[in-house]
């Protein structure tokens, strides 16, 4: 039996505690559980391997309440290839009190969700150690640059590793095979050679010292792997390597056990192996630090430290040790630390790495500020508002972070094939052994022994392991340079497959702020009359065709009265009292609805929609009294984004609630071919399932707060923002700068990703496909061909090297369409990301 602890919320009274209780009896496996009201803990004795803490948290979930869990972060050191990454996925899973674990290779990071309550964070270490692995806590607070330093101490000892080897090696490959070369050195060695076998033994202790020194660190992986039941490419360094050095050392110190013409020292392949595999390992490590390199720049935004006033003193202090509230002082030239708002002061705020416009933000008292960007002349005083994790800059580096460590639906693939690999190498491995050993010419054992190192030292399973996430990183990271956040892997691969492209008008196709243009009276009415209780009737609302016609109306000096009752009526208009009159005012189906005639204003409604205006009709007290038409002009871009949209194949859509002449009008102006208008709300997600029962595959763009349901329903729910404020995480995709040609970037660089991605897994599929067979023996009997265990070393070293250099071709990736330069080029050194305020409700 396992015992497992699980924290509790929402628990108020011994009933909820009972039901808790209930709820995890039935869970499969279960057999106690018990429910502490003052501790809101539980305690769940369940059958080993029969419940998993997951089942159990879902227990606590389904009966309405909330389980207490925790996430964290270990960096994992030691792991080369998919099959580390898994093992230490499978270790962390195995532990009681984890309900989700990943492992990432490229970034060398474990993220772990956990129950506090049953397992701690040291255990999870523990876990990690346990595997073969050496885990680093990442702390909370945690500097960019104590982990960079760990990843620079890493490859200083990889570079030191591989210097070692080489100088070495040089002597033993002079040794062993100098003389076959050059016969002359073969009598030089003799004459100085104080006895016959003197270098031969010189090539034992020179070749034990690079295998054991600089090439342990596969034995010590490989042999860890080996005893989980999970072999790796270290398993298979470590057997070839030594394989060649135990025959070889068997030869030297129990030469009878062999024939003599088999007696061959294998000493220059085993330390020339490790070399060059030590050199291809340190060219990815090499590479791999350049992944990330977005990242890094986010990060470097972040300032270290923020002066505070505290008690009527200023102090300099960690940026972690800000908390809300604080009054912060940020002098000319010094980054903004924390998101806050303006107390004192005015300044020009650089905020190009945010937006991407070259000319600074004037910032007055009560104006927002994002941490990152540069205050460039007035001292100010900002009352922080969010700090640490909360801060835009640092959940957008999250998101980057988050989008990087998923896993594609295509990697599944991979997955899989590495989780045969290796076993199966080691199969094809001693069938060549055996095979050659029985039929090769004699000595057979030569033949044998340097096929089977061959074939172990070849086979790469760390090429397949990076195809996918070294490109995800790579990608991921130039999109948020081009200001787009992918808040799921998912959505890359997804977005690079849509073949329509649906977007909602209002603040999307449209600049999203309406302006009143037209005014029509009924008959015997007055346009004063009209416009002013329409501007009472949309005084309480925040919809931006009501902002529009209450802005005109102050415009035009009319005074009006608040409405005394005010009822939103979402996809048909409002309801009001105004000055003891009941008004209606919205679309012509609200006054339908009302049964309420309006067949004098249909012609001049008409006209207005004919010329991209929306239709407004006024009602009051039963009876229609004019028509207003509002626009809301088209953002200067899309246009030119919907053509662009169109060259790359793509078919596209609009979704709006306003009329079929209004919607119609806009589509043409923007060169749309698919209108769906007069949706209510409700209806914008069956209209994409619509589209996708016809087999689309669809890109939804729309402002990320209102389209929740059609976001949803797309392949890709692709949200656009403007400003400093936004939900980030409403849609898979945010165009953080406001700018539609944004959508370009997204699938510009989805679509590269992912065929950089398909090119990463040929290259590894291919490679291993072509080379085990010749490393094998599979072609010498027809024309000789063999691979020599050196040759081998080195292909292996460098088909890793190859994926993750092939990835970063991704970093130059351009930006596409109109839209503002990329990274601020010519104005700010910063990468130009962008947070952004969504558009006004409609």
């Amino acid at each position: 039996m396992q015992t497992l602890e699980i924290g509790i919320r929402g628990m108020t009274c011994a009933n909820c505690s009972a039901r808790v209780e209930r709820a995890l009896r039935k869970a499969p496996g279960v057999a106690e559980a018990t429910v502490n009201l003052a501790t809101e803990r539980a305690t769940v004795r369940f059958e080993e391997g029969a419940a998993a803490a997951a089942a159990v948290a879902d227990a606590v979930t389904d009966a309405g309440y909330t389980p207490v869990t925790a996430e964290l972060e270990l960096g994992v050191e030691g792991m080369t290839c998919a099959n580390c990454s898994n093992r230490v996925e499978r270790a962390l899973r195995k532990t009681p009190g984890v309900l989700e674990a990943a492992v990432n290779l490229a970034t060398e990071r474990a993220t772990v969700r956990y129950l506090p309550a049953t397992v701690t964070p040291e255990e999870l270490a523990r876990a990690i150690e346990d595997a073969g692995y050496t885990p680093r806590p990442l702390a909370a607070a945690e500097s960019a640059d104590a982990e960079g330093g760990a990843r620079e101490t890493e490859l200083r000892a990889r570079l030191r590793d591989t210097v070692i080897a080489a100088v070495l090696s040089v002597p033993i490959v002079v040794l062993a095979m100098g003389p076959m070369l050059l016969p002359a050195l073969d009598d030089a060695l003799a004459r100085i050679a104080p006895t016959a076998r003197f270098w031969d033994w010189v090539q034992l202790v020179l070749g034990t010292v690079v295998v054991f020194g600089p090439g342990r660190r596969f034995f010590s992986t490989g042999w860890a792997a080996f005893r989980h039941f999970s072999p790796d490419m270290n398993s298979l360094v470590m057997t070839g390597v030594g394989a060649a050095w135990l025959y070889s050392t068997a030869v030297m110190l129990a030469p009878a056990l062999l024939p003599a013409q088999a007696r061959h020292l294998y000493y220059e392949a085993a330390a020339v192996v490790v070399t060059l595999i030590l050199m291809g390992k340190y060219l990815e490590a090499l590479a791999k630090g350049r992944t990330g390199a977005a990242i890094k720049k986010l990060i470097g935004l972040q300032a270290k430290t923020a002066r505070v006033v505290r008690d009527g003193e200023e102090r300099d202090v960690p940026i972690a040790a800000v908390v809300r509230g604080d009054v912060v002082i940020v002098r000319p030239g010094e980054r903004v630390p924390v998101d806050g708002e303006v107390r004192e002061g005015t300044s020009y705020v650089d905020e190009s790495m945010l937006t991407g416009e070259p000319m600074p933000a004037a910032k007055h008292p009560g104006d927002r500020v994002v941490g990152g960007t540069v205050n460039q002349h007035g001292a100010l005083r900002i009352e922080a508002r969010q700090v640490g994790k909360q801060t835009m800059l640092a959940q957008i580096i999250r998101m980057v972070e988050q989008a990087q460590g998923l896993k594609l639906p295509i990697q599944r693939l991979a997955d899989r094939v590495v989780g045969v690999f290796t076993p199966i190498v080691l199969a094809i491995a001693a069938v060549t052994f055996v095979v050659w050993l029985a039929l090769g010419p004699a000595p057979a054992i030569t033949l044998a022994l340097v096929s089977t190192v061959a074939v172990l030292v070849v086979a790469c399973p760390c090429a397949m392991g990076l195809a996918t996430p070294a490109a995800i990183m790579v990608g991921s990271g130039r999109a948020a340079e081009l200001g787009v956040l992918f808040r799921k892997g998912e959505a890359l691969e997804a977005l690079s497959h849509v073949d329509t492209v649906v977007f909602d008008k209002t603040g999307t196709l449209t600049i999203g702020r309406p302006e009143l243009t037209d005014l029509e009276p009924a008959p015997g009415r007055d346009a004063a009359e009209v416009l002013r209780f329409a501007a009472g009737a949309d005084s309480g609302s925040e919809h931006p065709l009501a902002a529009a016609i209450v802005a005109a109306a102050r415009a035009r000096g009319v005074e009006f009265p608040q409405a005394a009752r005010f009822e939103a009526i979402p996809g048909y208009g409002v309801k009001a009292t105004v000055d003891g009159h009941a008004v209606l005012l919205g679309a012509e189906r609200l006054l339908a609805r009302e049964g309420i005639a309006a067949d004098a204003l249909a012609e001049r409604a008409a006209a207005l929609a004919e010329r991209a205006r929306t239709p407004i009709y006024l009602a009051v007290d039963g009876a229609a009294w004019g028509v207003l038409g509002v626009a809301d002009p088209l953002k200067p871009e899309s246009a030119a984004v919907i053509e662009a949209l169109k060259a790359r194949g793509l078919r596209i859509g609009m979704i709006t609630g306003d009329s079929a002449r209004t919607a119609q009008a806009i589509a043409r102006q923007a060169g749309v071919d698919d209108v769906a208008a007069e949706v209510l709300p409700s209806g914008k997600a069956e209209a994409v399932r619509r589209m996708q029962l016809e087999g689309r595959k669809v890109a939804f763009v729309g402002d990320g707060i209102n389209d929740a349901p059609a976001l949803a329903q797309a392949e890709v729910g692709v949200a656009v923002a403007t400003g400093t404020d936004i939900a980030i995480e409403a849609a898979d995709v945010t165009l953080t700068r406001g700018d539609l040609a944004g959508l370009l970037n997204a699938l510009e660089v989805a679509r590269r990703t992912m065929r950089t991605i398909r090119g990463n897994l040929f290259w590894a599929f291919v490679y291993n496909i072509a080379l085990i067979p010749l490393a094998a023996g599979v072609f010498y009997p027809a024309w000789g061909l063999t691979l020599n265990p050196m040759l081998a070393g080195l292909a292996m070293g460098l088909s890793s090297v190859f994926v993750v250099t092939n990835s970063l071709r991704l970093r130059r990736v351009r930006a596409q369409g109109s839209g503002p330069p990329a990274s601020g080029a010519g104005r700010s050194k910063q990468p130009a990301l962008a947070t952004a305020a969504a558009p006004a409700t409609r």
